[in-house]
């Protein structure tokens, strides 16, 4: 999403899988962020796909009014906080890190001293019928008119967000360690590491409030 989103990463829902890889047809923001919004336009510099398993740098196309439609949206609904530290690790990202921690005679996994989460996250969508509708009318009109131009010259993606999914993210050194002195300073060496190989293998923001980590997008090429 990270489609990163959210159902976010497959660790969302217990599977293991490498970070990147949505299940339920969402797929990574990168990087994740505010402001996107559902039922707008976005493309992607990219050929048109149908494919959400890499992550999308989201452009802004145009922007709509809901109200206008006379759409609603119902409340955002949350799912479970997503452990981006676990999905790494599967990924052997991580791994460098590991050895570190042995030499160091940290014993365990990076997630046993360190967490890296999207917490409080809420899911906010619209129906697919609302969608069509919002496209229909809204597509052609002269301030959408862009996706006609360079967005379709270079044969870039043209998406509609169904969906988003967002959260806060968080990265820290769990709280069980404060009180071991050798330990905390073993954790202050590696931890620098800890943070250059997540940035180096998903090109996530350490931290950041109500960001949007993931969509679900609808192909308008």
């Amino acid at each position: 999403m990270s489609n990163i989103v959210v159902a976010v990463l497959c660790g969302w829902f217990g599977t293991a899988c490498a970070p990147g890889y949505l299940p339920n047809g969402e797929r990574e923001l990168r990087p994740p962020r505010a402001g996107i919004q559902v039922g707008s336009l976005y493309y992607v510099r990219e050929k048109p796909t149908d494919n959400v398993s890499s992550p999308a740098n989201l452009q802004p196309l145009c922007s709509v009014n809901l109200a206008t439609y006379g759409i609603t949206l119902a409340s955002p609904q949350p799912v479970a906080d997503v452990d981006l530290l676990s999905n790494l690790a599967l990924s052997g990202s991580l791994s460098g890190v590991q050895t570190r921690m042995a030499t160091l005679g940290l014993n365990g996994s990076v997630s046993s001293y360190f967490e890296y989460k999207i917490t409080n996250v809420m899911r906010t969508d619209i129906q697919y019928v609302d969608a069509e509708k919002i496209f229909s009318a809204r597509a052609t009109r002269d301030d959408c008119l862009n996706w006609r131009g360079n967005v379709g010259k270079n044969n870039w993606a043209i998406y509609q967000i169904q969906a988003i999914s967002s959260g806060d993210i968080n990265f820290g050194r769990k709280t069980d360690w404060a009180l071991e002195a050798d330990v905390s300073a073993k954790l202050l060496q590696i931890e620098p590491q800890v943070k250059a190989s997540i940035k180096r293998s998903s090109s996530v923001q350490m931290n950041g409030k109500g960001l949007v980590v993931s969509f679900v997008p609808i192909l308008r090429n």
